[in-house]
């Protein structure tokens, strides 16, 4: 309080036009730091959001995929050591066993060796002929592979080293081995049969999703063993988290965070290769990491920029402000003098018009508005009266009408998200009670910034518009479609098989990219990428299922757009191809 009356005093002894400069300046000032403060907090939180999500959306690939080839290879083995047909061969000619198992070598590359070992350990027969006759009692995959099937961790090789080609990298040779009990008609165990997966297809994996997503950044994936061991990345060997982090971020199954470890901040995203079907799994982690330094480099040099321009256009500022300041005060002053015989008359009176600046324009507007309000603060008391007069049948209309636009969407007319959640949560409700079938469609406009960047925003409405009503063609009476925002639909249709869902999914995205939207001279060609799922028993309300056919447009998004992916309810890894 007294700074701020030695500050009034020391101000009141200055002309309107030092008064306007000290302003200007002291606000340009403090609006510059702020700016580039704010702009540089906000931005760097909200780009190491996007990239640790980024990355974590890597991880969670990379995992996916090492979970499927893995569950792939750990089911070809267990089908092949139960096979009817083969049981003859185990016991014996080994020539014609051979084979066989050469043959599902064939079937994938990395499939460096497999062999089928006798109770005692000896191998019976193998692809290439390697090791036979060889003893692998004392290998763990044939001991837990007598007692069970089995996969085994990556480790490098010790018999087979010496009978396979060196690699070009001069790397050893790294193998997971899958095994699986064979039993003969009468359900003994007459033998293992076991397969070493080269190591390399997980490299192969990473390489590529490394060139895909980060071709030339900093980034690095990591490959991370049960007990938190590097298996495949930059520093192999090493252990990455400690102990404690390591159990938080496999019960969180997925997720990113800043990592401070080392002195260096890294921000990094996780997942965890899941088990996948009836294979076991093995405990592993993926993560994708990026220095925080690097990641956010743009953001740092924006605040320069930012400031450098502020304090510019700061300085002119404070020149205008001077400059302008002599004009400023005259009708001031004339203002503030018509203004003080506001009222003093009997009756209402009127100001004259005054310029100069805007403000100066917009205060003598509202003191010449003055009276005009007061009239207006009448008539509107009484309109009020007169509207709460109205019958209650006008009241009624009125708020139908309110209520068709609370549940409309005001550029399609369709469904907004709110009505459409009622109607499909009322769906779900009655799938529960009677085991009628549903299913839920996400559709979503292919490239539909492009659109906006080449023909404007008008046009991106006309293509929203124009898709919602050519989506709404294909559907039945009693389905349900919804724009939820941007240039996203959801669709819920209701007595529907997986059969019928798969049509209506491909007669909605044939509707879109067969007709070109006209806009002013331009024929716009659009395309939509659809996601399809059916309600399941597990879920536990239509978000589930709404969410499980959004992973399927996820999928047909990154797999080349217009198209549809069927996402099945029993396993959310289980997706098929639409069209």
């Amino acid at each position: 309080m007294r700074l701020t009356k030695k500050l009034s005093t020391y101000l009141g002894g200055l002309s309107v036009r030092v008064q306007i400069g000290l302003a200007a300046a002291a606000l340009c000032t403090i609006l510059v730091a702020s700016t580039a403060t704010t702009t540089g907090y906000f931005g760097a939180r909200h780009m190491s959001g996007l990239i640790r999500q980024d990355l974590a959306a890597t991880a969670e690939v990379l995992a996916d995929q090492l979970s499927r080839t893995l569950g792939s290879r750990y089911h070809e083995v267990g089908n092949l050591s139960r096979l009817a047909p083969l049981q003859p061969l185990w016991q014996g000619d080994p020539a014609a066993l051979r084979k066989v198992l050469e043959s599902l070598q064939a079937s994938y590359s990395d499939y460096s060796w497999i062999g089928f070992a006798d109770p005692s350990g000896n191998v019976v027969a193998a692809t290439g002929g390697l090791l036979e006759k060889a003893s692998v009692a004392e290998r763990p995959w044939f001991k837990k592979g007598m007692l069970g099937p089995t996969v085994e961790d990556v480790h490098e090789a010790k018999l087979l080293s010496g009978y396979l080609t060196p690699q070009k990298s001069g790397e050893p040779f790294r193998f997971v081995d899958v095994a699986f009990p064979v039993q003969n008609i009468a359900g003994e165990t007459i033998g293992v049969l076991g397969a070493h997966l080269s190591w390399n297809f997980a490299a192969q994996l990473r390489r590529v999703i490394l060139d895909a997503s980060y071709p030339a950044s900093s980034a690095d994936i990591l490959i991370l063993s049960r007990d938190g061991k590097v298996l495949l990345g930059a520093t192999l060997g090493s252990e990455l988290f400690a102990q404690d982090r390591r159990t938080r971020l496999m019960s969180e199954k997925t997720g990113h965070f800043v990592d401070a470890t080392g002195g260096e901040r890294s921000l990094v995203g996780f997942a965890t290769v899941e088990a996948h079907a009836d294979y076991p799994g093995l405990g592993w982690m993926v993560a994708a990491r990026q220095s925080e330094a690097v990641a956010l480099a743009p953001v740092h040099s924006m605040i320069w920029t930012i400031a450098g321009v502020g304090f510019g256009v700061a300085l002119i500022g404070l020149v205008l402000a001077i400059v302008m300041a002599r004009s400023i005060a005259a009708p001031i002053r004339s203002l503030t003098a018509e203004a003080d015989g506001l009222g003093r008359a009997a009756g209402p009176q009127m100001l004259s018009r005054h310029g100069g600046s805007l403000e100066v324009e917009h205060l003598s507007t509202a003191l010449r508005s003055l009276l005009r309000r007061i009239w207006v603060a009448e008539e509107r008391t009484n309109e009020a009266e007169r509207r709460a007069a109205e019958g209650a049948e006008q009241y009624a209309h009125d708020i139908r009408i309110l209520r068709t636009m609370a549940d409309t969407d005001p550029l399609t007319n369709l469904l907004n998200r709110r009505a459409f959640l009622g109607a499909a949560n009322d769906a779900f409700e009655y799938y529960k009670r009677y085991d009628r079938p549903i299913a839920a469609l996400v559709v979503d406009i292919d490239h539909f910034k492009k659109v906006n960047d080449t023909y404007g925003h008008a046009a991106g409405d006309a293509v929203i518009k124009q898709v919602g009503e050519l989506l709404g063609v294909t559907l039945r009476s009693t389905d349900k479609l919804a724009r939820f925002g941007g240039e996203e639909f959801v669709i819920l249709l209701r007595e529907v098989d997986e059969e019928a869902a798969r049509a209506l999914a491909n007669r909605a995205r044939e509707s879109v990219s067969s007709k070109p939207i006209g806009y002013g001279q331009a024929l716009i060609s659009v395309t939509v990428s659809i996601g399809v799922t059916l309600v399941a028993k597990p879920d536990r309300d239509i978000q589930d299922t709404i969410e499980r056919a959004d992973r399927g447009l996820y999928m047909a998004k990154n797999t080349g757009r217009n198209r549809a992916f069927l996402m099945y309810p029993n396993a959310e890894t289980d997706v098929r191809q639409v069209a």
